[in-house]
C-alpha cells in the first residue's frame, strides 16, 4: 500500500519535473528529448498559426492529446522579445477534471519567455484524453514574425513517472494595423438663437499603418450635419470644417458628434466616433426656464437616513430670469429655493439632502417644479421627475434583484451584510461603487453602515 502525504507529493511532482528539466540543458541551451517521438501523446500550440495586427490581443492555446493518466505538466514558451507580450495565462480545463489543481506561471518580457506549469492534488488518479493545458493571451506591439515556440515540455503520470510527448509549437504573423480615429470635436458658439450658424472642426487621424480614405460624418443628436470624404497617409492628421445652420429648429441641447467610417481591415473601431464636450444650445426668442434632469443619489434609502438630490435647471430664453424651485416626493413639497437667478443660456445644479424621518416605508417619486417667469408661455418643460422611483425601506435592506428596476426584498439579513462588505470601503471614485450601500450618506461604505444593517437584522417592512 502507497502511503501518501499531499504535500510531499506535490514537492516530489515539482522535483522530478525539475529533474527533467534540468537533464534536457546542455550549456545553457537545451536539446529536444528523444523520448519525444516514440509517444502518441502530443503537446502542441493550437491555433498553430495565428496573424493579428499591431495593438490587437490574441489567443492560443497550449493543448494535450492522447495522454493516459496525466498528473502533473510543465511547458517552457519562448517568442521575439519586443514583438509581442504576454497580458494573462490561465489554466485549460484539462487536468482540472481529475479534481484540485495547483497552477503556477511566470513571464521574462524582456527574454520573451515564459513557464508554466500545473500538478493535481492529493491521491487521485490522472487525467486521460485530450483537452486544453493552458490559453495565453498576447497583445501584438510591433510588425514582424514570432515562432511560438513549445520547449522543456514535461508530463508526469501519478506514479510520479515521466510520460514521453511529441512538442509542436506555434507561428505568429504580426501586421500594422488598420486604424482611423476622431481625436477631436469643437463647436462654436455653444449658445444661439435658431437661423444662427454652429461651426463644428473635427479632428480625424490614421493611427494604423497604410494610406486610409473614408467619410466622416457630424450629428446634432441623430440628426446629420454634414459628412466629407478624406484620405490621409500613415500617422498624419487633419482638421475638418462643417456648418450647422440651426434653422427651423426648436430650443433645446444639442448633442454634436463625429463618426469616421470603418475602413477595410480595421479591427479596432472604439475611437472612430466621439461626441463633443458640451452641448449646443439653441435658445428660445423670449423668456422660457426649464427643469432638465431630477437625480436621486439613491433607489433605496433606510427610513430616518438621508440621500441626495440633484435638480438641473435652466433659461432656454433670451431674458436674464430670477426664479423659484420646489422638489416633491409624491405631492410633499420638502425643499425649495427662492429667487434663483440665472442669465440666458445659463444652467444650475441644485443638490438638496432628502432626510427621511417621518416619510413611511413605501415607493417615492422625486420631482421638481420650476415657477414659471414672467412672459413665459411654454411651461411644459417646467417640471421634470427622476428617471426611478426612491424606496424607503427598513435601514440595511440594500440588496435586492440587480436587473433593473431593483427589487428590494423587504428585510435586513445576510445576504445585505454580505452585499455591503462587497462593497467595503467603496467611494464615489471606485469603480464598485453603490450608494445605495451607503447607509448614512457619508460617501463611503464602511463599518458605520455594516453595524446600522446588523442593528436592524431581520426587521421586516
Amino acid at each position: 500500500m502507497r502511503v501518501h502525504i499531499p504535500c510531499t507529493r506535490y514537492f516530489c511532482v515539482m522535483l522530478m519535473l525539475t529533474l527533467i528539466l534540468f537533464s534536457t540543458f546542455i550549456c545553457g541551451n537545451f536539446v529536444w528529448q528523444d523520448a519525444y517521438a516514440a509517444s502518441s501523446t502530443t503537446v502542441s500550440v493550437s491555433p498553430s498559426t495565428v496573424t493579428a495586427f499591431v495593438g490587437q490581443n490574441f489567443t492560443v492555446n497550449v493543448t494535450i492529446s492522447d495522454v493516459y493518466d496525466l498528473y502533473g505538466w510543465q511547458f517552457r514558451m519562448n517568442w521575439t522579445a519586443g514583438l509581442i507580450d504576454v497580458v494573462n495565462v490561465t489554466e485549460g480545463s484539462f487536468l482540472k477534471l481529475g479534481g484540485g489543481t495547483y497552477f503556477y506561471w511566470d513571464v521574462n518580457a524582456t527574454a520573451g519567455r515564459m513557464v508554466a506549469d500545473c500538478t493535481l492534488l492529493g491521491n487521485v488518479p490522472g487525467v486521460s484524453g485530450s483537452g486544453t493545458l493552458a490559453t495565453i493571451t498576447f497583445n501584438v506591439k510591433g510588425v514582424g514574425e514570432s515562432p511560438l515556440m513549445l520547449w522543456d515540455v514535461a508530463l508526469l503520470n501519478s506514479l510520479e513517472q515521466s510520460i514521453t510527448c511529441q512538442v509542436v509549437g506555434g507561428y505568429g504573423y504580426f501586421t500594422a494595423a488598420h486604424d482611423v480615429a476622431v481625436t477631436a470635436v469643437d463647436a462654436s458658439p455653444l449658445t444661439v438663437l435658431p437661423g444662427d450658424t454652429v461651426y463644428i472642426n473635427v479632428t480625424v487621424q490614421n493611427r494604423g499603418g497604410y494610406a486610409e480614405s473614408f467619410n466622416v460624418t457630424v450629428y446634432a443628436n441623430s440628426a446629420v450635419v454634414g459628412f466629407q470624404s478624406v484620405s490621409l497617409d500613415v500617422n498624419v492628421s487633419a482638421v475638418l470644417h462643417f456648418s450647422w445652420n440651426t434653422s427651423g429648429l426648436g430650443k433645446g441641447d444639442y448633442t454634436i458628434s463625429a463618426s469616421a467610417s470603418v475602413v477595410p481591415g480595421e479591427v479596432y473601431t472604439a475611437d472612430n466616433s466621439l461626441v463633443a464636450a458640451e452641448p449646443v444650445t439653441i435658445l428660445f426668442q423670449g423668456h422660457d426656464v426649464a427643469v432638465t434632469g431630477v437625480f436621486p443619489s439613491k433607489t433605496v434609502v433606510g427610513e430616518g437616513y438621508p440621500m441626495n438630490i440633484t435638480v438641473k435647471v435652466k433659461d432656454y430664453g433670451t431674458y436674464n430670469e430670477v426664479l423659484n424651485v420646489t422638489v416633491y416626493t409624491n405631492t410633499t413639497a420638502f425643499f425649495e429655493i427662492i429667487d434663483l437667478a440665472l442669465t440666458s443660456g445659463e444652467s444650475a445644479a441644485l443638490t438638496f439632502t432628502w432626510n427621511t424621518s417621518g416619510f413611511t416605508k413605501g415607493n417615492y417619486t422625486i420631482w421638481a417644479y420650476a415657477s414659471p417667469v414672467q412672459g413665459e408661455t411654454d411651461t411644459a418643460d417646467n417640471t421634470g421627475a427622476g428617471a426611478e422611483q426612491v424606496h424607503v425601506g427598513v435601514p440595511g435592506d440594500v440588496w435586492g434583484n440587480l436587473n433593473p428596476p431593483p427589487v428590494y426584498d423587504g428585510t435586513t439579513n445576510m445576504r445585505d451584510v454580505t452585499y455591503l462588505i462587497q462593497h467595503f470601503n467603496a467611494n464615489p471614485k471606485s469603480p464598485n461603487w453603490d450608494p445605495n450601500a451607503d447607509i448614512n450618506n457619508d460617501g463611503v461604505c464602511n463599518m458605520r453602515d455594516v453595524t446600522v444593517a446588523i442593528l436592524n437584522f431581520n426587521k421586516r417592512e
